[in-house]
């Protein structure tokens, strides 16, 4: 027979991998051709559209031939996806978007739809009022806010519309986009989709609950697989030895170093300073100028205060100093150095004429040196910054009722500024200057003293309390400890393969013990940064893997107690997750929210995928361990594994598709659309797909070595969803 259930399952096959080679194809051909090419060629092809189409309809066959009916949670789980499908379609058909401007007093009735097409309003609008909101005491935009008058038949009404807040009038939604330069007007998204939504969020909500049912049902193959991975199995003995070596860098106390004295300098990097569109302790303002030179947050045994307020002071002998790390052999060359360490004065000829200059855009160049020499350049930017007093924004002071934070000296000061406040503003850090050169520890203390409370009468509720700036300076020391990390990775290795090879009581505890201690760093330095910040930290890279870190632990501590080999893979797991975020990432800046990620979703979305991007990694350990196992003939403890790996990889998936879909939603009250194909987007899903497959039976080979090799090469999808993409494609989602 044509459609025969035999059939429908190889043309089922054949059109999943399809459209999977498609999207991961086409995210590739938008990076070259950009995002309207591949939205009007591939994405909103009748072809494309097609496959998806044959696919819904050849699994419902396919579904209802194998009597899935019989099953209610399963057959709700697959209809609910096809009714997401179908949502997209009708939304495909019949929604329409584009951009409206609105100036203050303006009557406007038309749109221009994305394709330049004017379309008329069953109303009319005008701009009423347009807010920028700022955050407390700083230049940074919180939010974007504006008020329009409609007119519907002879009747009026308000309508409000900010970032994270649609505006709605007759099926017609709203959204915050951009405002001209003058104040007087705003550009706003335009989207009309009166089915297609609904029809989505109600895939959605039947999805999150087919979900949940499937997770409990008896009908479910879940409760088998628990029974098969949490048989106690075979380990051998222990064999544990440590020799952590640990160096300190001793201070080298040489005068050509221009040396503060300590405790001057640690009373300076208390001082609240605007820095990075938010006020902080200065302490944070030296120690990523110190961090963004050398790689870490201190130098050859001086701290990032010593060497802010001694560069400040003694620049000519700091600039001698090779502390500028350069990474390129090449451009180590340029410059003239035979290490990887430079100072500022290897970056000029005799002449001043600095090396560098115009070769980072110089075609003529390889386009992988070009990049390191743009990277290098930013570190003599940063230089350049602190000579401009960049980092030095101490003085708030209320200008035409904005308060205003300005440098010593600045030559912006208002000349209407009172002649004491002038010339302490103008002549502080001088007076300051002077008690560092004879050493006088108390007079230094005391002008310290000085500018903090000019600060708090200036500023007001707007600063920050002793105790957050305190918080914060003992969160960069927590930050950049990076050997923490080091040594916690490394015992976690060690005390994995320990574990796997025998269960001993010894070696548990000690696992257990390293897990809370881990665990209680991780949850100081999130909870630190949460309060430091004003919002969930799970905004960049840096913090999604430090939450990641985070979870993982955390489930692994609640569920070792059934599945034992959890506490073996898990702080192996986080150990990576936090040598990511320290060092690759390199602790990026405490920065203020864009105001489109002020959102609940935002946080909801982003801890939904990193658990199941957690829960992947424990599956690829365990992957590792059964292939190791299949090599060593251990056929009982291999099929063990790969239940255990099966029973991981339900809610892994079912935490990607929340995950996946809450974001959706953000995106929807952000954009205005639920799904625009971003590359981010795209390789989500196909991660979700591919990680579905294990979880049918009918479409996944038997054996267990298969099964283990399939999780292994899957997981270079979680590799590029999260890396690739930013760093080979590019899209919405750069922020992460």
């Amino acid at each position: 027979m044509i459609f025969s259930c035999h059939n429908n399952k190889v043309l089922v096959y054949i059109l999943y991998t399809l459209l999977i080679v498609c999207m991961g194809f086409a995210s590739f051909v938008e990076k070259i051709h950009g995002s309207d090419f591949v939205g009007k060629n591939i994405y909103g092809s009748w072809w494309f559209i097609t496959l998806w189409a044959v696919l819904t309809i050849v699994s419902l066959l396919f579904l209802i031939q194998k009597k899935i009916y019989k099953r209610v949670a399963v057959l709700l789980l697959h209809v609910s996806f096809m009714v997401i499908l179908i949502g997209a379609f009708v939304t495909h058909l019949t929604s329409e978007s584009g951009t409206v401007h609105l100036r203050k007093d303006v009557n406007v009735s038309a749109f221009t739809t994305d394709n330049g097409v004017e379309r008329e309003f069953p109303f009319s609008m005008r701009l009423a009022d347009f807010k920028i909101l700022y955050y407390p005491g700083t230049d940074a935009v919180m939010d974007y806010r504006c008020e329009i008058d409609v007119e519907i038949e002879d009747k009026f009404e308000k309508v409000s519309v900010s970032m994270n807040k649609i505006g709605k009038v007759s099926g017609y939604r709203f959204y915050q986009s951009s405002y001209d330069s003058d104040g007087e007007g705003t550009h706003l998204l335009v989207a009309y989709d009166p089915y297609g939504i609904a029809i989505t969020y109600f895939g959605y909500l039947s999805l999150l609950v087919s979900l949940l049912w499937v997770m409990f049902s008896k009908q479910t193959r879940i409760r088998e697989l628990y029974r098969k991975a949490t048989v106690p199995m075979m380990l051998l003995m222990l064999s544990f030895a440590q020799n952590v070596n640990a160096s300190v860098e001793t201070r080298d106390l040489a005068s050509s170093y221009g040396l503060v004295n300590k405790e001057i300098a640690d009373e300076f990097g208390k001082i609240a300073v605007l820095y990075n569109g938010r006020i902080c302790p200065l302490n944070t303002a030296a120690s990523e100028f110190v961090t963004k030179l050398s790689g870490k947050s201190s130098w050859n045994g001086y701290s990032a205060n010593e060497i802010f307020v001694g560069w400040m002071i003694y620049y000519t002998q700091w600039e001698k100093q090779k502390l500028i790390k350069v990474k390129s052999g090449e451009v180590q060359k340029l410059i003239g150095i035979d290490d990887k360490w430079a100072s500022v004065l290897d970056f000029y000829t005799q002449n001043h004429k600095y090396k560098l200059s115009g070769k980072a855009n110089d075609t003529s160049l390889p386009a992988s040196l070009r990049k390191s020499i743009r990277e290098t350049d930013e570190k003599l930017q940063v230089v350049t910054m602190f000579y401009n007093s960049e980092m030095l924004h101490i003085f708030p002071l209320n200008v035409d009722g904005k308060l205003t934070w300005f440098t010593p000296g600045s030559p912006e000061l208002p000349t209407k500024v009172d002649e004491a406040e002038f010339q302490f503003i103008n002549h502080a850090m001088d007076e300051f200057t002077k008690c560092v050169l004879v050493n006088d520890v108390a007079k230094a203390k005391h002008i310290i003293a000085k500018i903090k409370l000019y600060q708090k009468e200036k500023a007001g509720e707007i600063l920050p309390s002793p105790t957050k700036l305190n918080s914060e300076i003992f969160y960069n020391t927590l930050q950049h400890s990076n050997w923490i990390v080091y040594l916690y990775l490394t015992l976690s290795i060690i005390l994995c393969f320990t574990s796997l090879v025998k269960r001993s009581k010894p070696i548990k505890y000690i696992h257990v013990a390293i897990i809370i201690l881990a665990l209680v760093w991780l949850t100081t330095l999130l909870a630190l940064r949460w309060w430091i910040s004003g919002h969930v930290p799970m905004s960049n890279g840096a913090e999604t893997m430090l939450f990641m870190a985070w979870i993982t632990l955390v489930i692994t501590l609640v569920a070792s107690k059934k599945i034992s080999e959890l506490i073996a893979f898990g702080p192996v797991v986080s150990g990576f997750c936090m040598l990511v975020s320290t060092i690759a990432l390199n602790s990026p800046q405490i920065t203020n929210l864009m105001p489109v990620l002020q959102s609940p979703l935002l946080s909801i979305h982003v801890a939904m995928v990193m658990i199941s991007y957690s829960l992947f990694a424990m599956v690829t350990l365990i992957a590792v361990y059964g292939l190791i196992l299949y090599k060593k003939n251990n056929v009982v403890e291999l099929e063990r594994m790969t239940a255990l790996s099966t029973l991981i990889l339900y809610p892994a998936v079912s935490f990607l598709a929340i995950g996946i879909f809450i974001g959706a939603v953000w995106a929807n009250v952000s954009w205005g659309s639920y799904w625009s194909w971003d590359p981010k987007e795209t390789w989500a899903l196909i991660t979700l797909m591919i990680y579905a497959v294990p979880l049918h039976k009918s479409f996944m080979p038997s054996s267990p070595i298969k099964h283990h090799l399939f999780i292994l090469i899957s997981f270079l999808t979680v590799l590029m969803t999260y890396f690739g993409v930013n760093y080979f494609l590019s899209g919405m989602h750069s922020y992460a």
